[in-house]
């Protein structure tokens, strides 16, 4: 059995009322359309060593791989990817992270 993946993200988002109103409620039901669900998202990340990017944290998680990468991918959200990317925010950084403890 594939065990659940979690996609971890900051961003630098330019005005957080806009990226709520035109990315955040658009968001949450294509989220759970591929099962994802946001465990935390918030502008009070501390971070504990190293350099935080941007204003703005989240937690996602995913029953599988291919239900991260569809929902990635998927053509309900390249629009709003795209109005992230090219409006409302200035960068991200992304990483998916298995579920499962790999020392590869």
């Amino acid at each position: 059995m594939e065990s659940s993946v979690y996609i971890f993200g900051q961003m630098a988002v330019k005005n957080h009322e806009d990226y709520f109103s035109q990315y955040g409620a658009p968001f949450l039901p294509i989220l759970e359309k591929y099962k994802g669900s946001l465990l935390a998202a918030t502008k009070n990340a501390r971070t504990l060593e190293g350099i935080t990017f941007g204003n703005w944290t989240v937690l996602m998680k995913f029953p599988t791989k291919d239900l991260a990468y569809g929902f990635i991918t998927s053509k309900e959200y390249a629009p709003l990817m795209e109005l992230r990317v090219n409006e409302l925010t200035d960068g991200a950084h992304a990483v998916l992270i298995p579920g499962e403890l790999s020392m590869e």
